[in-house]
């Protein structure tokens, strides 16, 4: 446990990776954006920009691996402890932001979008569950964004340039099949039928597994990842 709450400690030395920088992307962006609102009144405006907080976890999931794992490994770290306290690390934060937007999305429904109509926080379809749901919602984004970059990271760290470029060309492969085949059998309508019967919190639910196949994943390839 005292190597796991170092390697935690190894993280967050890091404050502005983790802490800093989303915030201050996000926070700009909404300013941004709260600014634009004042100057088209009496309008619904909706933006994306609260997405870019999202990409910079998946980023932050890319770059934690590539960053603190030959370090840690060369102080003896096991990586089995580096994997658990990576893994932390990335739930805390998951779970920070994703109440942070949760409250900032409160926020702006009760101030009906901050005075002018500004819906950068919240949005219909996405925060029309319970608050509990709203914030499962945001959390599980978080933690999928993480885990999806910290996978990337932990692959390209066992299997190198060419495991990625394989992998990469594989899944171009792959992708171009299923396109082909979905378009081949009229299946969209298929898909885009059952993704319009579900809530935004059942779709968030099937992110779990993903999530939970991501982190696993990420810890075999630690396993035999060479330093």
């Amino acid at each position: 446990m005292n190597r796991v709450s170092g390697v935690i400690k190894l993280h967050y030395r890091d404050k502005w990776s983790w802490m800093y920088i989303p915030a201050l992307i996000l926070f700009s962006s909404f300013a941004v954006n709260l600014i634009i609102s004042f100057l088209i009144p009496n309008q619904d405006m909706y933006t994306g920009g609260v997405s870019s907080v999202f990409i910079f976890i998946f980023v932050a999931g890319i770059l934690v691996v590539a960053q603190t794992f030959p370090f840690a490994i060369g102080i003896s770290i096991r990586r089995t402890d580096y994997f658990i306290g990576s893994a932390a690390v990335g739930t805390i934060a998951s779970i920070l932001f994703g109440s942070l937007i949760f409250l900032m999305a409160l926020l702006e429904e009760q101030s009906n979008g901050w005075g002018t109509k500004l819906h950068f926080f919240h949005f219909p379809y996405l925060n029309d569950g319970t608050s509990l749901e709203q914030l499962s919602i945001y959390i599980i984004l978080f933690l999928y964004m993480f885990s999806l970059g910290f996978l990337i990271s932990s692959f390209a760290r066992r299997f190198g340039k060419k495991g990625m470029f394989i992998l990469s060309m594989v899944f171009l492969l792959v992708g171009s099949i299923a396109v082909f085949l979905l378009h081949q059998y009229e299946a969209w309508w298929i898909i885009s039928s059952w993704f319009a019967s579900q809530t935004a919190v059942q779709l968030a639910y099937w992110l779990i597994p993903f999530v939970l196949i991501n982190l696993l994943a990420s810890y075999l390839f630690l396993r035999r990842a060479t330093v």
